[in-house]
C-alpha cells in the first residue's frame, strides 16, 4: 500500500495580529498498512480560487497571498516508515504594517520520487495540500449576501444536486451554511437526513468573490417524487427554498415510451386484423349471394 500518506489538518483557520510571530504545524503520516517508506517534500505556495465554482489556483500571487513571504518551514523533506508520523512546524512572522483582512496559503506535501531511488520506491508522485486561512486584525471590511438557491424540478440522474450562490464584498473570508432536507412524497418518509446524519454543510466564501456551492442529494431512489428543502444561512440572513422534484432516469423514460409504443402497436394490429376479418367476411357474403339460384 504505497503512496497513501495522510496530512492533517486539511484546512486551518487562524487569527493573526500585525507584528506577531505565529507557530503552527501539520501532521503527516505513513499508514501502518503501507508497504514502503514514504519520502516526502514540503513546500508553500499561494492559494486563491478561479471562477464561481472555485477552481483552486496555487500559482497566482496577489495581495491575498502576502503570507507566503512571511512563512518559513522547519523541515522541507524527509522519510517516514510505515506506521510512522511526523509533525512539521511552520512559522509566520507577520509584519507590523501587514494589511488587515484575509491571507491564504497552501502547505503542500508531495511524494518525493527523486529520493525513492536510494532505497524504497515511489510509484507515483502526488500531493496533498493543507490550507491556511488567516485573518489579520485591523480595519477589516465585511459584506455580502445570498444571491439565490436552486432546486431542480425534473432530473434524469439519480445524483441530482441543489445549489446556492453567495457573494462576498469584504476583504476577509466568510462562512456560509446550507442545510438539506428531503422527503419521499410517495410514502417513503424521510430520505435525508437519516441515522443521525448532519443536514448542514459549511462552505467558505473568499473575499471579493462570488461562489456557487453545489450539493448532491444522498440516499435518493432512482425513481420517485420528492419534496426537497434547502435552508441557506450567510452573514445573519436565512433563505428557505422548497420544491417538488421528479426523478425519472432516461432508461425509465425509454421503457415507458417502449411500453406505450408496444401497446399502441398491439391496438393497431388488432384493428388491422379486425378490418381484415370484416373484409373477408364481406367478400364471402357477396360471393355466396352471386351463386345462389
Amino acid at each position: 500500500m504505497a503512496n497513501n500518506f495522510i496530512v492533517s489538518p486539511m484546512l486551518e483557520k487562524i487569527s493573526l495580529k500585525a507584528g506577531e510571530t505565529y507557530t503552527g504545524s501539520i501532521l503527516i503520516a505513513n499508514p501502518k498498512d503501507a508497504t514502503e517508506d514514504f519520502y516526502y517534500k514540503i513546500s508553500t505556495s499561494p492559494y486563491s480560487v478561479i471562477g464561481e465554482n472555485y477552481i483552486a489556483d496555487f500559482e497566482t500571487i496577489s495581495d491575498w497571498s502576502r503570507i507566503l513571504e512571511w512563512t518559513t518551514l522547519e523541515d522541507t523533506e524527509g522519510t517516514l516508515k510505515p506506521n510512522e508520523t511526523k509533525r512539521i512546524f511552520y512559522t509566520i512572522e507577520v509584519p507590523k504594517n501587514a494589511p488587515a483582512g484575509g491571507q491564504y496559503l497552501k502547505i503542500g506535501v508531495t511524494s518525493n520520487a527523486a529520493a525513492s531511488g536510494s532505497g524504497g520506491a515511489v510509484q507515483d508522485v502526488f500531493e496533498i495540500a493543507s490550507l491556511v486561512f488567516a485573518e489579520i486584525d485591523g480595519e477589516t471590511t465585511r459584506g455580502g449576501r445570498i444571491l439565490e438557491g436552486k432546486i431542480p424540478d425534473f432530473v434524469t440522474s439519480s445524483n441530482p444536486a441543489v445549489t446556492a450562490k453567495f457573494t462576498n464584498t469584504g476583504n476577509v473570508h466568510e462562512t456560509a451554511t446550507t442545510a438539506l432536507y428531503v422527503k419521499n412524497l410517495l410514502g417513503g418518509g424521510e430520505i435525508y437526513p437519516q441515522n443521525g446524519e448532519n443536514p448542514e454543510m459549511e462552505s467558505i466564501i473568499m473575499p471579493l468573490s462570488t461562489r456557487v456551492v453545489s450539493r448532491q442529494i444522498p440516499n435518493l431512489p432512482v425513481v420517485g417524487i420528492f419534496e426537497v428543502k434547502e435552508t441557506i444561512s450567510y452573514r445573519g440572513d436565512t433563505m428557505d427554498v422548497t420544491s417538488v422534484m421528479v426523478v425519472c432516469p432516461a432508461w425509465f423514460i425509454l421503457l415507458i415510451l417502449a411500453t406505450i409504443a408496444s401497446i399502441l402497436g398491439m391496438v393497431f394490429y388488432g384493428r388491422h386484423l379486425k378490418r381484415k376479418k370484416f373484409k373477408k367476411q364481406l367478400h364471402s357474403e357477396k360471393t355466396n349471394a352471386k351463386i345462389e339460384p
